[in-house]
């Protein structure tokens, strides 16, 4: 059992728009991972433990579409864990951000954003998200779409990491992609249609006597 709650807060005025949202999450005797000494080896399991929470935000800033070309959008937040274990206690926070703009004119579409890491934390262990920066362009026609794209194209610097906090058996590994850097991908696509159409039609129906198909009697 999970209880869970949020809250979200918008506003827009004219070319600007903010986003608050926030949420706070509680697991009492959540299933989490666990490490026992016992006869002096180190026993891997999992076991209910006291209790897992999490309280987090973000708050989203966006502006335009400016003439219906250009929009900036950044948004940032922070991540707070506790993990409650029979045997621990743990307590992790994280930051993250991610930022984007993108220019629109005729079909074609430039697009280029920073992510952060957001990371999650749960029981003894800590699984890290990516983190990245990329620019993409696209040019839609009709049904066909062309795109071009490149990852971290100006620093190699991508990597996850995995922690666990364990007092018995703890490590901390950092992975890291040089092959990342400069990645370019390509994308096409066609929209194909076929087959028979149907057009929905509807008929209103009302006992009026001057709809056709309805007689009148009278003297």
């Amino acid at each position: 059992m999970k209880y869970r709650a949020e809250l979200t807060y918008e506003y827009q005025k004219g070319l600007f728009y903010g986003n608050f949202w926030g949420v706070y999450e509680y697991a009492p005797d959540a299933i989490m991972d666990e490490k026992r000494l016992e006869d002096n080896k180190i026993v891997q399991t999992w076991d209910n433990q006291k209790n897992w929470q999490r309280l987090a935000n973000r708050l989203t800033l966006r502006v335009g579409p400016i003439k219906d070309i250009l929009q900036v959008s950044v948004a940032g937040g922070v991540n707070h864990y506790i993990s409650n274990g029979n045997q621990y206690k743990h307590t992790y926070t994280n930051w993250f951000m991610d930022a984007n703009i993108s220019a629109t004119h005729k079909g074609f579409t430039l697009i280029g954003g920073v992510v952060t890491n957001w990371n999650w934390f749960y029981g003894e262990t800590l699984n890290g998200g990516e983190n990245l920066h990329y620019i993409m362009a696209r040019y839609n026609r009709k049904n066909l779409s062309l795109g071009c794209g490149i990852m971290m194209p100006f620093m190699d610097n991508y990597k996850t990491e995995s922690e666990n906090r364990s007092q018995y058996a703890s490590y901390k590994k950092s992975n890291y992609i040089k092959e990342s850097s400069q990645l370019v991908a390509f994308q096409i696509s066609y929209n194909f249609s076929f087959g028979r159409k149907f057009k929905d039609t509807s008929k209103r129906l009302n006992n009026s006597d001057n709809d056709s198909g309805v007689m009148s009697v009278g003297k």
